[in-house]
């Protein structure tokens, strides 16, 4: 086992049980959607939670060439690794046995933390690629910055001006932020 696979391993871990959070909290939601008062911008911000969480993983591929990593190297992936499940986990509402589950109201009184969260992701991100675009010579993260910096804008605007507006502005330009990485950016694992 390489430096790369090693390191990949313990991150693995954390997003899969940052995944398995997010989807323990959508299935128990579904299991008592009579209770539930649904909202949209919340779901959106699960939904981008799970997004977060399987393209940060999927952009450590960029990484799999490095033959050494030291121990800055790896607190630096690691600190990435817990800031997005902590975003996941703060979007996570509890869900009690009896009651009315009001997402609505969890959107208005919690939103500053779970999106304050994303955009604490969106700057480590920033950190990350810098960090390793600039020391390991890794292009592809550098250039992930050219999402990185409109995520962090957008998300940074979300935390601060708590308006309707920009709830409902949010969602799609970060989609539109998201596809571009996706179609542009990230293309195909080698």
């Amino acid at each position: 086992m390489g430096a790369f696979e090693h390191v990949i391993s313990l991150l693995s871990f954390v997003y899969a049980l940052a995944i398995a959070h997010l989807l323990t909290t959508v299935a128990r939601l579904i299991g008592a959607r009579e209770r539930v008062r649904f909202s949209w911008f919340h779901a959106w911000w699960m939904l981008n939670a799970l997004v977060v969480l399987v393209l940060d993983w999927i952009s450590y591929w960029d990484m799999h060439a490095l033959a050494n990593w030291s121990m800055v190297s790896i607190g630096v992936v690691l600190v990435q690794s817990f800031a997005d499940y902590m975003q996941a986990a703060l979007v996570c509402p509890e869900i009690p046995p009896e009651g009315e589950i009001d997402l609505v109201a969890f959107h208005q009184t919690r939103a500053r933390r779970y999106i304050g969260a994303f955009t604490v992701t969106g700057v480590w991100a920033l950190v990350d690629n810098l960090y390793f675009g600039g020391s390991y010579d890794v292009v592809e993260l550098l250039q992930q910055n050219l999402v990185v910096i409109p995520l962090i804008a957008v998300a940074l605007t979300a935390t601060i001006v708590r308006r309707r507006w920009v709830d409902i502005a949010a969602p799609p330009l970060l989609a539109c932020i998201w596809a571009y990485y996706i179609v542009s950016l990230q293309g195909t694992l080698r």
